[in-house]
């Protein structure tokens, strides 16, 4: 399954514009342009959280809907040695000690060393919705359950803010039109 393909197709059956999502969502039109033409290289978390809201879907329906039942099947949850003594627990507060090592995580999830690090030291971000979702179930941990921790602030705008932003965009397409008819004159 494609979730590029899924996604241009929520997008084309949810009946908004792209502006109309844009005002709702915060996300660029030019983005949700190359979405529903299936150009965009990555979904991201936020994103994927934004249309969840957006199209009133449940986590896992949605995450079903793009990239299927099976899309995660492979993802094993990273097998872990026992239980930290007090010692451990003291290495692993004070010293950063791995309680399990990053090559096993990166074995279980496909995720590269280098993205791992950027995710845990550098921006968590921009991390893709198929990223935490591995994850999550390298881990052993519910999905979603990271996306609710690390992402609990995303929302769609108010409606105030909705129209402000589809009025303002619409002037600016409208300008951008008037610029146009001039050039072709």
């Amino acid at each position: 399954m494609n979730w590029k393909i899924e996604l241009s197709k929520l997008i084309e059956k949810s009946g908004y514009s792209h502006i109309e999502i844009y005002a709702r969502t915060n996300i660029p039109v030019a983005t949700i342009s190359n979405m529903s033409n299936k150009r965009h290289k990555y979904l991201t978390c936020e994103q994927f959280i934004l249309f969840k809201l957006l199209f009133e879907e449940t986590y896992q329906a949605l995450l079903d809907n793009l990239f299927g039942k099976e899309a995660f099947s492979k993802v094993k949850t990273v097998e872990k040695d026992g239980e930290l003594t007090k010692m451990g627990s003291y290495f692993t507060d004070k010293y950063k000690y791995e309680v399990f090592p990053k090559k096993k995580l990166v074995d279980c999830t496909d995720i590269k060393s280098s993205r791992i690090d950027y995710l845990f030291t550098n921006s968590f971000e921009n991390i893709r919705i198929d990223e935490i979702t591995k994850l999550e179930l390298a881990s052993g941990e519910k999905i979603g359950s990271f996306s609710k921790l690390f992402f609990s602030h995303v929302q769609l705008n108010s409606e105030k803010e909705y129209e402000r932003l589809l009025k303002e965009q619409r002037q600016k397409n409208n300008q951008a039109n008037e610029r146009r008819k001039k050039t072709e004159k």
